[in-house]
């Protein structure tokens, strides 16, 4: 008797929330719960994902269901634990299960589904003719891409027409969207003393006395027509024919950072580093699930504390996952790890190509890479081997996902761990409020580095209240103390960072005679001016309009720019510093994979004097020779309407003043700033981690926020504005009739228009779900359909309220 597979179909549908019955072929009668299979569905060969396995129930017939097509692998993909993880992702996010099962993939699908296309048995050449007609019917069948790759996209339209007269036959065929590379090469057949011998006594056939004297000196060699390759040529297969040589198939491990290396001997960590390894290590060896919170100042050696826990991890033949918030970070955490652990470490981020991460993912699974370095997608690796997880600078709110599942990095690891018994060791030198508020009741384990390695002081902050500035007729966007300090920096043979959290030249375009302000036409923002071809940029949708001449509004010529960007900060730079070497960083200038490490090393090099960027540049950097830093427009965030927006002012103040004077020189920095009296900016530039989260939790707690509520954001969405606000009128009034039954109270907060209220042409109203625990509301919005609703978005915990 057939067995039937439940399947979950690997759509991009979120209605989709059951799986499917599959009968099970005779000659895949070894498939189990997590294995790949390709299924028919509708009209495609799909992907999917194997739940279950089981008999026939009585009265139904397996012969009846479609068979399952095709099995992509030569193992099972997802484990026990890895399923589980999906499912509550699941049910904590409120997504679907393939979404949730999707994040394990690399790429999210594994394979490509194409059209191929073939003459149809038994026409003859009266319905089809052309060229391409007699190209498939010689070829066989034929794909789609190799078609167009012939006759150009102008393809389509013929191929249809064959399709639609019967000449031609179309289905759709499912392929593996990555395939393994291999190398061929060649080896040496015999042992190194009889080759040694042999050529001692070798008389003629010169070339391959060659080739038997350079495998001598290698391993092996590639096989191919470059300098360091072999030819396939008479001699070599005259040796293979002899036995001298042979032949061989080696996996090749696609690599972008395989050059990167670095320089990190192990050091003898301080007291304080001490103490923390001292807790961390009985975790580690005993597999106990703790979860470790360490708190150090910037540059107190947090990372030296990686190193060393990563160590004893990989002592214990336990693998390690470090997670970093932003791909920028990765040259420099990947070189002191290379250094230190050499080819066992590996990367994996979205800028990879897929065939890269295919490679890092199989070589964890086999326990070949031990170390992996990430940003959110190498959480979901699999996990057998997983000993201890680092989340570094763990208050960073990149570490959310921003489309479904809208799961949180920190909480997922928490759940990973718990269930492989891995420990957990999140650092920070400005920790997440509910990160340090779990070390106050006990559910993580607070360690604390208070000072920086080697006796260096914390950088002299100095504040600039720009509004004296303007009094003083100064309407640069650079203080005149800050142009000071670059000076002297640059004269001294030092390097400076400057931090302006706005990219492009000018952030609003505005008519000076009516006061139009040139806003997006798909997004209720404005447009920002980008000098780089002279366009006006919607930092929302990535639409791009014309920079115009005249007001579209009363026809005036008196167009002006106001605001600053990193790129008017840039032209600036070069005005006041004639001759200065500038680096800017930003989402502009960092497009490709090794963007962010081009532009890094440049400035590490000593090769530019200022390196100025949005955030990105004050996140985790590590270079001696800076000894000053300017942040400019350090309140920006605080107008926000978001209670988190002091939060994240302190933490960025902070973190990029701690990038000063990391060496042996003494740092400096300069604070811009309309509010210095605000509390977030006081605490960041004293560097008080400890007085900005006693003033901020109070708030917190006064006001009934996070972490003593949950929340959850429903978003609707759609292209008519009033029908979107009547949507999120009539969804609260009927969950407001649900929650009144419930034994624990939600709180309706809404609706309301988003910050933002439209987006890409689609307007935006918020609700907010507020309670200690909110675990029966995910079960209402389950049961009410509002989890499967196409213009509703279900945000848990969200970290932004725009």
């Amino acid at each position: 008797m057939l067995k039937i597979a439940e399947v979950c179909i690997n759509i991009q549908v979120s209605a989709l929330r059951r799986p499917f019955s599959y009968a099970i072929p005779a000659e895949f009668s070894f498939l189990k719960f997590g294995w790949r299979v390709i299924v028919p569905f509708g009209a495609n060969a799909v992907e999917g994902f194997v739940l279950d396995v089981r008999d026939a129930s009585p009265g139904e017939d397996p012969s009846l269901l479609k068979p399952i097509q095709d099995v992509p692998d030569a193992d099972a993909w997802f484990d026990e634990e890895m399923l589980s993880t999906a499912q509550w992702l699941s049910d904590y996010y409120v997504c679907s299960l393939a979404e949730a099962l999707r994040l394990f993939i690399p790429g999210k699908s594994g394979i490509r589904s194409e059209p191929y296309y073939e003459v149809q048995v038994g026409q003859d050449s009266v319905i089809g003719s052309g060229e391409i007609y007699e190209y498939v019917r010689q070829k066989g069948p034929v794909g789609y891409n190799r078609l167009r790759a012939e006759f150009g996209a102008e393809c389509r339209a013929e191929l249809a027409d064959l399709v639609r007269r019967g000449a031609l036959l179309s289905r759709r065929q499912a392929r593996p969207r990555t395939g393994e590379k291999w190398e061929r090469r060649v080896c040496l057949a015999k042992d190194l003393a009889a080759v040694r011998t042999a050529l001692q006594k070798w008389r003629g056939k010169p070339a391959q006395k060659r080739l038997l004297e350079r495998l001598l000196d290698a391993d092996s060699l590639p096989i191919s027509g470059k300098p360091n390759g072999v030819t396939w040529d008479g001699a070599a297969k005259a040796l293979a024919a002899e036995g001298w040589i042979r032949e061989e198939k080696i996996r090749v491990q696609r690599d972008s950072y395989c050059d990167i290396s670095g320089n990190c001997p192990p050091v003898r960590a301080t007291a304080a580093q001490q103490n923390a390894l001292q807790e961390i290590f009985p975790s580690i060896r005993n597999r106990l699930a703790k979860t470790f919170l360490l708190h150090g100042v910037t540059g107190s050696g947090k990372t030296e504390v990686y190193l060393q826990a990563a160590a004893q991890a990989l002592a214990l033949q336990q693998q390690v996952l470090v997670l970093i918030p932003e791909i920028a970070q990765t040259g420099q955490v990947l070189q002191r790890f290379k250094a230190r652990f050499g080819s066992a470490v590996a990367v994996i981020h979205s800028r990879l190509s897929v065939a890269e991460r295919r490679d890092v993912w199989d070589g964890f699974r086999s326990g070949e890479v031990r170390i992996v370095i990430g940003t959110r997608s190498a959480l979901f690796l699999p996990g057998a081997g997983l000993g201890l997880i680092i989340i570094d600078e763990e208050h960073e709110f990149t570490y959310k996902q921003e489309e479904s599942p809208r799961y949180h990095v920190r909480d997922t690891a928490l759940h990973r761990a718990a269930t492989l018994n891995a420990t957990v060791l999140l650092g920070s030198a400005t920790p997440a409020i509910e990160s340090y508020h779990c070390t106050m009741t006990g559910r993580y384990e607070l360690l604390e580095l208070p000072e920086r390695v080697d006796g260096c002081s914390l950088p002299t902050v100095a504040v600039v209240d720009m509004r004296e500035e303007l009094k003083a007729g100064r309407r640069s966007v650079l203080s005149e103390p800050l142009v000071q300090l670059l000076r002297e920096t640059k004269d001294k043979g030092e390097q400076s960072i400057l931090l302006l959290n706005r990219r492009g030249h000018s952030t609003f375009v505005m008519c000076r005679e009516c006061g139009h302000v040139m806003r997006c036409t798909h997004c209720s923002v404005p447009l920002v001016y980008h000098m780089q071809g002279g366009q006006l940029r919607c930092h929302y949708c990535d639409s791009v309009h014309p920079v115009p001449t005249v007001c579209p509004v009363c026809h005036s010529k008196y167009i002006r720019y106001f605001g600053a960007g990193t790129q008017r900060l840039e032209e600036e730079l070069s005005t006041l510093l004639p001759g200065v070497r500038l680096t800017r960083m930003d989402q502009d200038t960092t497009r490709g994979k090794m963007g962010h490490d081009r532009l890094l090393d440049n400035f590490r090099a000593g090769r530019s004097d200022i390196l100025l960027g949005t955030q990105m540049v004050a996140k985790g950097h590590d270079i001696a020779n800076v000894t000053a830093v300017g942040i400019l427009a350090a309140d920006s965030a605080l107008n926000l309407p978001d209670f988190r927006a002091s939060e994240r002012s302190f933490a960025l103040v902070m973190q990029a003043a701690g990038r000063a004077g990391r060496g042996s020189k003494h740092g400096r920095v300069v604070v811009q700033t309309y509010h210095p009296e605000h509390y977030a900016l006081q605490a960041g530039i004293a560097q008080d981690y400890a007085s900005f989260y006693n003033r901020e939790i109070l708030f917190r707690k006064q006001l009934n926020y996070p972490p003593y509520v949950q929340f959850i954001k429903l978003t609707t969405t759609g292209r008519d504005e009033s029908r979107t606000i009547q949507m999120a009128e009539e969804m609260a009034v009927h969950l407001q009739s649900r929650f009144a039954r419930l034994s624990e109270p939600v709180e309706i907060i809404g609706p309301f228009a988003a910050a933002v209220s439209k987006i890409g042409d689609q307007f935006r109203v918020h609700i907010l779900l507020r309670g200690a625990n909110l675990a029966a509301a995910k079960t209402i919005l389950v049961e009410s359909g509002i989890a499967v609703a196409r213009d509703v978005t279900i945000d848990v915990d969200p970290l932004g309220m725009l």
